[in-house]
């Protein structure tokens, strides 16, 4: 699954709220048991790479408003969207069984080659991985709730922050799952079922629920709010539609992520439920879905998802979205500075593939 977070690494904000949180909780984690402590040190290596795009938009939207909770606080609800993230994609690497991000080894990967080198063999290396990276994750995903509740946002504003953390969770789980059962052998979602994916799965965590957070702690009227989660809605699928598109066209050096892994997953990508609606699906269909995928398989699948039409489709659904994105600012009241910001955000997103 390819959640917004092909990066490769550069230009990461600070967030020195999640680094000590991070450090606090090795150090704890160290004095249990050694290798408790390496875990946790893994979650702060992946937590440390990326974008941190999240709480620069909860920091961004905040700021914009005259009633803002203190800088600390805005920080620390950032720091706890970023660690969703990584909660979300440590798990998604499990679930995908990838072994690359961000040019880096997994947590699952770098586990399972620790077992092997104990002398496990394949399968059970394999295993152990999954397993470390399920812990993993856990708990990334526990310290994200963690770092709101101990925030110290005022008692007015706690409830709606959970709720919202809470949204992002619950859809992203949903996409997840839609996703997962999307793969199934016969399974094939149609294009509202697949955008229905990519959006819960990717959007709503990484831009509707952030931005909406920033308006709820600058103290946002509520109709900015909900305009906030329809705008974050809108570029977030934009966002990850790029992210299919780079998954497959884009280069590995730039993304930090294998240009076969989605199509050796057979995932269901928008770029994939575009094609199999042409005179392609039916090679196409015989080549995703094989575990072992040659490189030059690999190369006939992006080829034909080329030719049949499915590239330029997608890429349209991205210029769509982003129409729809400044029309939604064009027919809001927002604060003049964030509107700029926002708009940027729109063009940033949506001009990867360029």
């Amino acid at each position: 699954g390819t959640r917004a977070g092909r990066d490769g690494g550069k230009g990461s904000a600070e967030v020195p709220v999640l680094d000590e949180f991070l450090a606090e909780a090795t150090g704890r984690a160290e004095a249990v048991d050694p290798g408790f402590g390496r875990l946790w040190g893994e979650v702060a290596r992946l937590s440390s790479g990326g974008k941190r795009i999240r709480p620069q938009l909860v920091r961004l939207v905040a700021g914009a408003y005259p009633q803002p909770e203190p800088e600390r606080v805005v920080e620390a609800v950032g720091a706890a969207f970023e660690l969703l993230h990584t909660a979300l994609i440590v798990h998604d690497d499990v679930i995908d069984q990838d072994d690359q991000r961000r040019h880096q080894p997994t947590i699952n990967a770098a586990a399972a080659s620790r077992a092997s080198a104990a002398g496990s063999g394949r399968d059970q290396a394999r295993q152990y991985g999954a397993s470390v990276g399920v812990i993993a994750g856990d708990l990334a995903l526990a310290g994200a709730y963690r770092l709101v509740a101990r925030s110290g946002l005022s008692p007015d504003r706690l409830p709606r922050l959970l709720d919202l953390l809470d949204a992002a969770l619950f859809s992203s789980a949903a996409g997840e799952l839609l996703d997962v059962d999307h793969t199934l052998p016969g399974a094939r979602p149609g294009r509202e079922q697949v955008l229905a994916a990519t959006c819960l799965k990717t959007a709503v965590y990484s831009f509707e629920t952030p931005l909406q957070a920033g308006g709820v702690l600058g103290g946002a009227p509520d109709g900015d709010v909900e305009v906030l989660g329809r705008l974050g809605r809108t570029v977030g699928t934009a966002y990850q539609l790029v992210d299919d598109l780079l998954g497959v066209f884009g280069d590995p050096e730039t993304t930090g992520k294998s240009v076969v892994s989605d199509l050796r997953e057979g995932k269901r990508t928008m770029l994939v439920a575009a094609a199999q609606r042409t005179s392609a699906g039916e090679e196409l269909d015989a080549i995703l879905g094989r575990h072992e995928i040659s490189g030059e398989q690999a190369l006939r699948a992006r080829d034909l998802l080329e030719q049949c039409g499915a590239r330029q489709e997608v890429e349209d659904m991205v210029a769509e979205c982003a129409a729809e994105a400044r029309a939604l600012l064009d027919g809001a009241v927002l604060p003049e500075a964030l509107e700029r910001d926002l708009r940027r955000i729109v063009g940033g997103a949506t001009e990867r593939i360029r």
